[in-house]
């Protein structure tokens, strides 16, 4: 919904009703997971298999930037824990109804899904990915049988498993892999993350502006894919962490036969079909979303009992956090999502509605903001927006008091986070003193600020309104569907000034990186996934240099240098540390609990960042 925009004038105190928007795109870089409460660290590696560190992770861009070892000990060592097991044996069928906070737009093919985190909820339950995270924090294979580097991580070996099929009878095999990932890999949602994959420039294809991916099938169920600086093989860059990007949206595998229907036209792109536990049923459009079993599941549970479970899967889009809750309690849902704190508070240690607390490798809650527009191109505007937050009273009034203030974009146990990284604390009278001279030389402030319009984030947005507008800064509110928000932010919509986001979650500092590298953003109208267009060379060469390499002490060094530079520009406003909660009815059993194929522990619930569950091993119980 979009409403006439309502201007909050300076030092008026006058609160204006509007909300936090909430936000995760594609899984493999912004994520983070899990049902364990601790602070994790971010020690842990991808396993990938004969793998040995190169001895130079530097491109030629890269090669100036030197930066030490890590000499903090801010993360603690990671508290991963086994989901618990259910006290009731699996049931066999069911039908489970399951809310989320907002539909997904451009269903449903992989390249194209624009994927929040009930986004990856739903999508996992037709498709599977080639790889996961397991409990232990390691890639783990899926529908890929293994993945093997070479010796200086520039060349992966990836073996698909045989035997499997798609909803359609297609087999899947190296050619139908590689035909997603040659989709994927060029779209315009996920390319940007994956731009250091090699094209084939030889045989660049139909569009030689947007070269196919360069691949080296080995046989029908094997192929080798490169790295290359910019997608050119002749620049192979170290890429340790490469693995970890197969684990989300862009390692989700379609059927190339339904693919191509759909570019034929003679198929509908919302009616998905891949190989996952659930068939696709029927779709409505921000109501509801069916799927029911797939009896030919190629998964077993470890009993060898056939998954998945439950017979049918209802997921609900129900907007608003508090609407949703009531919807659990009535019995009208047996699930929801929510990272609103205001709901989270009421189901700690509630025995009427379990709930799992997605803690771990959190995203932060921040204000994005249009970096290449007046006045938010300025410096001293963007730390005096920060300086005017009083971040703890922030969380008491607008999160009943639940949650921890954020400093940056990296939570604890993340690499780069620094319960210290030299950033603007809160003054305001320093906040009143340098928006008042930026005036006195360049006009009034007025700011654009875009929210979704639900009912539980009022308090949130009539804090902020009245904090900006106490030091100066006047306010036009624009009250908009979270679908059109997110695409006002990929194609930097005029309307697009600052918004309430949540993003970043992950293990490794380049799972962010094209969030923040200057190749993913644009400023003629164009998609990009580095929604504040920042641009800034010395975070381009730290991002480059992390991205090859494999030392973890000098890896989290170079984050931490990000971490600093963030502090010191001011380029996003953070506020707190996001949580979910996945609250459920007690009926619902064993979340967290989906075996890996090759029965070495749990598939980590979802994209491997929180908002979501895999639902392929939940049952409700008797």
């Amino acid at each position: 919904m979009h409403v006439r925009p309502t201007t909050h004038r300076r030092r008026a105190g006058r609160y204006i009703a509007a909300a936090l928007v909430s936000f995760s795109l594609v899984a493999a870089a912004c994520g983070d997971k899990k049902d364990d409460e601790a602070v994790e660290s971010d020690d842990t590696e991808p396993e990938v298999e004969e793998t040995t560190p190169p001895d130079d992770g530097a491109t030629e861009d890269t090669a100036d930037v030197t930066t030490p070892e890590s000499d903090t000990t801010e993360a603690p060592a990671p508290v991963v824990t086994e989901p618990p097991e259910s006290e009731f044996d699996p049931v066999i069928g069911g039908r489970l109804v399951v809310a989320g906070e907002a539909e997904a737009a451009n269903p449903w093919t992989p390249a194209n899904v624009q994927c929040d985190s009930y986004c990856q909820m739903r999508v996992r339950a037709f498709y599977d990915p080639l790889f996961t995270v397991n409990d232990e924090l390691e890639v783990a294979p899926y529908l890929a049988e293994s993945i093997t580097a070479n010796e200086d991580s520039t060349a992966f070996t990836i073996k698909v498993r045989e035997g499997i099929t798609f909803h359609d009878g297609t087999p899947l095999d190296a050619d139908a892999v590689m035909d997603n990932i040659n989709r994927s890999f060029r779209s315009l949602l996920i390319g940007a993350a994956v731009k250091d994959v090699a094209r084939n420039l030889a045989d660049p294809g139909p569009d030689p502006d947007n070269p196919q991916i360069l691949f080296e099938k080995v046989d029908d169920f094997t192929f080798t894919l490169f790295t290359g600086f910019n997608g050119d093989p002749e620049q192979p860059i170290p890429w340790p962490t490469f693995p970890i990007y197969l684990n989300g949206q862009a390692g989700l595998i379609a059927s190339p036969t339904w693919l191509a229907a759909v570019d034929a036209g003679t198929a509908q792109p919302t009616d998905a079909v891949g190989t996952g536990p659930f068939l696709f049923q029927s779709y409505a459009p921000g109501d509801r979303l069916i799927v029911t079993k797939n009896p030919d599941y190629w998964r077993t549970d470890e009993n060898g009992n056939q998954l998945p479970y439950l017979d049918e899967i209802e997921f609900r889009v129900i907007v608003d956090s508090q609407v949703r809750a009531q919807a659990l309690e009535s019995g009208d849902v047996d699930m929801i999502a929510t990272s609103d704190n205001n709901v989270i508070v009421d189901y700690v240690d509630n025995p009427d509605f379990p709930m799992v607390l997605q803690a771990q490798f959190a995203e932060t809650n921040y204000w994005l903001l249009h970096l290449t527009i007046p006045p938010l191109d300025n410096r001293d505007v963007r730390c005096a927006l920060q300086q005017a937050i009083d971040k703890v009273d922030y969380i008491d009034v607008a999160n009943s008091g639940y949650g921890e203030p954020a400093n940056a974009p990296f939570s604890p146990g993340q690499e780069g986070y620094l319960a210290d990284n030299g950033g603007p604390e809160y003054d305001p009278e320093a906040a009143t003193a340098a928006i008042d001279a930026y005036e006195a030389a360049n006009g009034p402030i007025t700011i654009n600020y875009s929210t979704t319009p639900t009912a539980s984030n009022l308090t949130r947005a009539q804090f902020i309104a009245d904090a900006w507008g106490a030091i100066g800064v006047d306010i036009s509110i624009n009250q908009i569907e979270q679908s059109t928000l997110i695409n006002n932010a990929l194609f930097g919509d005029p309307l697009f000034g600052a918004f309430g986001w949540r993003n970043h979650a992950g293990f490794f500092v380049d799972q962010q990186y094209f969030w923040w590298h200057s190749s993913a953003a644009t400023d003629d109208g164009g998609l990009a996934l580095n929604f504040g267009r920042l641009k800034d060379p010395e975070l381009d060469a730290l991002l480059e240099a992390a991205r090859s390499e494999a030392d973890v002490d000098v890896r989290r060094g170079i984050a931490e240098d990000i971490n600093r530079r963030f502090a010191d520009q001011c380029y996003i406003i953070v506020s707190d540390f996001t949580q979910w909660g996945v609250i459920h009815d007690p009926a619902v059993q064993n979340i967290g609990r989906t075996p890996l194929p090759d029965g070495d522990g749990f598939a980590r619930d979802g994209a491997g960042f929180p908002g979501q569950v895999w639902l392929t091993a939940v049952f409700l119980a008797e």
